[in-house]
């Protein structure tokens, strides 16, 4: 039997259509051209318990990025209430229809049920950008695609290819980009069979080599005060903002609550619950109706996980900052069994799953009493829906006759990257996927590699590859910038500081006295180099927080201050800037000139688990509880904190 045969699944053949999405909400901004010689925040989690398995601790120890490099860093998004216009994609098959967003990470933004009209997604009113991925940007809402390293991916906020292809049920949507800290090819088909959505997705290694793998699917569902989350397991590790990796039994006791209520939890914490055999490649989400959203899929996705916000303030405040007053939960599957490893792809070899997503219904009773019997039905119900061996079956004959099928209707492009490192390596593209050429900033690079110099902030690409070919590149200030990153990322500061001077010698750049900036160890001279930098690169916010942080580091901010004042007064005015005065302002004494800017302040920008507001604010008022405006913090407070 095929999944699509079950009852009520008739349904028309898929199509596929361009459109546009009208939607209210925040605008990206540029990417920075500072690049990150470091990731943008340390991992929560430092410790792991000590029954965490062998094999477990060797993928933790694997893979992890010391940079998001070459990728830059996005976090130049406003707070604003603009009228949006993007591109999306559709799918609709009479009983289904969702909603694709290749501009933002092929993120599927929406995705109906037609026979009820019910929405089965977390689908924001507004969107929101804030610091939660690997460059920084990030939204909540909808099925994310993570492919690279533990966090939101560095392309969620990125664009992709997108192109009609043939499924066996009629049009399909294909999505495809080069993820450049890996460089690994991403590829998504996504099908309409019957009443449910289908992500047949490969991780294409192009290279000899082994790499670390890190995938996982988070999708996003709404939440209300009894929603429960459900997969056959009896243990989870858990993670939270506390340091520790622990295996709890499930349903966990928080406190007196079970976690399977995610509404009901004290503070934010992730769940990676043990999952074994065909019963454990689902999780659901379902209401006291019995009416429910459901993910299943192939065996490679191996592991599912729940993260939940809270009942603490500051997970309410974080949900309210993200989305207003639509609070959700997250349900994902991945390739480990938690986000904290990285599991292998061979050299010149790829890796593939088929994810199934769709509506759920459940005894009422049944989905409301004992964890064990109502998980266990709540498998039963997937497996009605998508049978096992149906949808191995669809896979096998995806991977057959549909994967490697040359894209037909381009609908929407990504980056030039792919294209430029297919020329690099002198490879062609894969079967399955059509790299173009795009007028982007891989198009120095593509001229880096016909001999050209580069003349522009373009960030550099750090793989060995491209450090051969930059070694062998036209003198210039870039060439010398890049080999200065190359070399500090190496932690080699005194080479890096020789390339950087050669580069200023030859044309100063805000980048390159930034960098030089960066490896000081004397304030003094980072302090005159700063400066240099901004008055080359005014407009650069990322250079006047840098700026303005050393010298409060430093306990100088009185010149901090003097640093803000001299910058522009769209740059003055920014919520992360207005934060660094109220600090400054509170080293010096003046509290209630601080406390004024605390009052209405919004950092953009705020990171996920930054305490840096709350602290501030205790810091001025210790015996007065932090507003629930300005509480971010991810973790229940206790009475000494």
């Amino acid at each position: 039997m095929h999944f699509t045969d079950c009852p009520g699944n008739s349904a028309a053949a898929t199509r596929v259509q361009a459109t546009r999405l009208a939607v209210r909400g925040a605008t990206l901004g540029a990417t920075s051209s500072l690049p990150a010689y470091r990731p943008l925040r340390a991992m929560t989690t430092t410790t792991l318990a000590a029954d965490a398995p062998a094999a477990m601790r060797e993928r933790v120890e694997r893979g992890r990025l010391h940079t998001p490099l070459p990728y830059g860093v996005q976090s130049d998004y406003d707070r604003g209430d603009h009228e949006l216009d993007l591109p999306a994609v559709t799918l609709d098959n009479g009983l289904v229809r969702a909603t694709v967003l290749p501009a933002l990470g092929g993120r599927v933004w929406s995705l109906r049920d037609l026979r009820t009209d019910r929405e089965l997604l977390l689908t924001p009113q507004r969107l929101r950008f804030a610091g939660f991925a690997l460059t920084d940007a990030w939204f909540a809402g909808g099925i994310e695609w993570n492919l690279g390293s533990t966090g939101h991916a560095t392309t969620t906020c990125r664009p992709m290819h997108a192109a009609v292809v043939d499924s066996p049920t009629g049009q399909a949507l294909r999505l495809w980009e080069w993820e450049r800290t890996r460089d690994l090819i991403l590829t998504i088909d996504l099908a309409l069979a019957g009443d449910r959505l289908l992500a047949s997705t490969r991780v294409i290694n192009p290279d000899p080599e082994p790499k670390p793998l890190y995938y996982w699917t988070n999708i996003a569902v709404p939440e209300t005060d009894r929603t429960r989350v459900l997969t056959p397991a009896t243990h989870a590790w858990r993670t939270s903002y506390t340091g520790s990796l622990d295996l709890v039994p499930v349903p966990h006791p928080d406190g007196p609550v079970d976690i399977s209520h995610p509404a009901a939890s004290a503070a934010s914490a992730d769940y990676f619950f043990e999952v074994a055999g065909q019963s454990g490649r689902s999780i659901t989400a379902v209401e006291p109706d019995g009416r429910g959203f459901v993910q299943t899929s192939t065996d490679e996705l191996r592991g599912r996980k729940l993260f939940l916000w809270g009942n603490a303030p500051g997970g309410r405040r974080w949900q309210r900052w993200l989305v207003d007053d639509q609070p959700y939960a997250e349900i994902q599957a991945g390739v480990c069994a938690t986000q904290l490893e990285h599991d292998l792809i061979d050299g010149a070899a790829e890796r593939s799953w088929t994810e199934a997503f769709g509506a759920t219904t459940l005894d009422p009773a049944t989905a409301t009493g004992e964890f064990e019997v109502a998980a266990e039905a709540a498998a039963a119900a997937a497996h009605d829906t998508a049978p096992i061996e149906a949808l191995d079956a669809w896979h096998r004959r995806w991977l057959a006759d549909f994967a490697v099928r040359t894209p037909q209707e381009l609908l929407h492009t990504g980056s030039g990257w792919g294209w430029v490192e297919l020329a690099l390596r002198e490879q062609d593209s894969p079967g399955g996927v059509r790299f173009p050429e795009v007028d982007d900033d891989s198009r120095a690079a593509a001229a880096l590699l016909a001999g050209e110099p580069v003349d522009e902030p373009l960030l550099p690409m750090i793989s060995d590859r491209w450090h051969r070919v930059i070694e062998q590149a036209p003198h210039g200030w870039w060439r010398s910038y890049a080999l200065g990153v190359h070399e500090h990322l190496a932690g080699r500061p005194e080479s890096a500081r020789d390339h950087y001077r050669d580069s200023i010698d030859t044309q100063p750049t805000a980048v390159a006295l930034r960098g030089l900036a960066v490896l000081s160890a004397d304030t003094d001279a980072a302090d005159r180099l700063y400066s240099q930098a901004r008055q080359l690169d005014p407009s650069s916010r990322g250079l006047l927080t840098e700026h303005v942080q050393l010298l409060l580091d430093a306990g100088r901010p009185d010149d901090g201050l003097a640093a803000i004042e001299q910058a522009s007064a769209e740059l003055r005015d920014h919520g992360r800037t207005r934060l660094l005065r109220a600090r400054a302002l509170h080293a010096l004494g003046r509290n209630d000139e601080a406390s004024a800017i605390l009052a209405d302040l919004e950092v953009p920008d705020l990171a996920e688990g930054d305490r840096a507001i709350g602290d501030l604010w205790q810091s001025i008022h210790p015996h007065t509880p932090v507003p629930a405006h300005l509480d971010f913090s991810m973790t229940e407070h206790t009475p000494d904190e």
